[in-house]
């Protein structure tokens, strides 16, 4: 997973993979099939461990509000102390292939969607609790999947923590 989040699956060769995973080509393509299938299976555990606790951070507190900034904070640190200096492994992908390849798309857009439906739930919840004005809906979950996907990408830039910080509390007061 991380080989093909550092270098994109076009730039990962079978010979690296087989290297970091202490495996002979032969026992890779038995294992997994190809480097393709491998890949795949790299997404999947990405969004099992990353994205599943990225998700459990928003669903997690009582307040939406406080899931919703748990978030963009963890999101922050992440970017900021260089764990996420190449952005992230599914955003990458999605620019990578997401027009090329349907299976990698499929289950991007599917994750995409998981972390919209968090964000719409939370803000459902910040409404009913009056953490916000009123419940703004689908459109600002979509929105802040947007601001999501743009800090990932400006990750890759080794932005500034103000920087970032600046950007999600522009987000937010927009709610």
């Amino acid at each position: 997973m991380r080989e093909f989040w550092r270098s994109g699956f076009g730039a990962t060769a079978v010979e690296r993979l087989c290297a970091v995973m202490d495996l002979s080509p032969g026992s890779l393509y038995a294992a997994f099939g190809g480097k393709r299938e491998l890949f795949l299976a790299a997404l999947d555990r990405y969004m099992e461990q990353i994205s599943s606790d990225a998700i459990q951070r928003i669903s997690a507190p009582a307040s939406g509000m406080e899931g919703i900034r748990a978030y963009f904070a963890n999101l922050v640190d992440a970017i900021a102390e260089g764990r996420r200096q190449r952005g992230c492994f599914l955003t990458n992908s999605l620019i990578e292939l997401g027009q090329s390849d349907p299976e990698v798309w499929e289950k991007i857009s599917t994750n995409l969607a998981r972390l919209e439906t968090a964000f719409a739930t939370a803000l459902t919840r910040a409404s009913a609790a009056g953490e916000i004005a009123a419940d703004p809906g689908a459109k600002s979950a979509a929105f802040l999947v947007c601001v999501v996907q743009g800090l990932n990408v400006l990750a890759n830039t080794k932005p500034s923590r103000g920087y970032l910080n600046n950007i999600v509390a522009s987000a937010l007061r927009s709610l």
